[in-house]
């Protein structure tokens, strides 16, 4: 990937590429991929190489992928990080990388593009709403790919074991004990809650603040009438649930009962942010976790085709 500095950040080299599309013109679309925290870009790859091959997408539309400061490609540190006063790993938050985003379209995107179409995995989607409800109508096409959710812990979904008012009825199944239940609830928000650090150094613990609600805001969309074209897809709930069972040793019943109920609740909500006519979803992607992109690029491709065909139709 090529590097570019951005004038903010003139010493933190950050790692992007840029595609350009087919009979290129200002109305070409582009579509910027947004990566989640834990792949990088270069898993967007299959899913291009798709877009690119396809016999019906037409025109083929510009493509942008980056790697955020810390993250893949990307190994320069964002300058956040340093300031006085940061406490390590946590140097900046999802408002400064909407900023960075920002500031890289501004820089290798013709400002006079006239259609812009956000693919979003986990907490990428994220970005891609605060950068739609700070840029209005700037964003044309919205594909979150099963967003991380914001408002909460993952371990605000299930019992606390260490609760007085704790019930063991309620999570003892033939896969379960009450061992097995203590050490996957431990086991969860050591790994997922958000002051968890990370390599990318990136804050999320201001998350719940800066979207308390998944329904919320409403987004516009370019014609200054309507919100942006949405797209909201869910991971395979089975299996997902089979993924956790054996990547992290959570009981399948477990996710059954509280992850997964939880986690298409929130998906349902996003929907509302655009208008009701321009919304599809919640859709689950087959045989896919929640790395929806590496585990079917081309279910990906075809609802960004799908996407692309609404935008570019209305």
């Amino acid at each position: 990937m090529p590097f570019i500095n951005l004038p903010s950040k003139p010493d933190s080299p950050l790692a992007y590429e840029l595609l350009d599309g087919f009979n290129e013109s200002a109305h070409t679309p582009l579509v910027v991929f947004i990566n989640g925290l834990g792949i990088p870009a270069i898993s967007w790859k299959p899913t291009i190489a798709l877009l690119q091959t396809s016999q019906t997408l037409s025109p083929k539309p510009s493509i942008l992928t980056y790697d955020r400061f810390g993250q893949g490609a990307t190994t320069a540190r964002d300058l956040l990080d340093s300031q006085p006063g940061k406490d390590t790993g946590y140097g900046h938050d999802l408002q400064d990388s909407v900023n960075d985003l920002h500031e890289l379209l501004q820089t290798i995107a013709p400002s006079e593009r006239s259609t812009t179409i956000f693919v979003a995995a986990s907490i990428g989607v994220h970005i891609a709403r605060l950068y739609a409800h700070n840029h209005p109508g700037a964003i044309a096409g919205l594909l979150f790919l099963d967003s991380n959710i914001g408002n909460a812990e993952f371990t605000d979904f299930w019992p606390n074991p260490y609760a007085s008012d704790f019930n063991l009825e309620d999570v003892l199944a033939d896969d379960c004990s009450m061992e097995q239940y203590t050490e996957a609830y431990t086991r969860l928000g050591k790994m997922f809650n958000s002051d968890v650090r990370n390599p990318e150094g990136l804050d999320r613990r201001n998350v719940k603040s800066l979207l308390p609600d998944p329904s919320k805001p409403k987004l516009v969309g370019p014609d200054g009438r309507m919100g942006p074209w949405l797209t909201v897809v869910g991971h395979d709930p089975e299996f997902f649930a089979q993924e956790n069972l054996m990547m992290i040793k959570v009981p399948v019943s477990i996710t059954r009962k509280y992850t997964q109920p939880a986690w298409h609740r929130y998906n349902e909500a996003l929907l509302q942010i655009s208008d009701p006519e321009r919304t599809t979803g919640v859709i689950f992607a087959p045989n896919a976790s929640h790395f929806i992109q590496k585990d079917n690029p081309a279910f990906v491709a075809e609802q960004i085709a799908m996407l692309l065909q609404k935008v570019q139709n209305q």
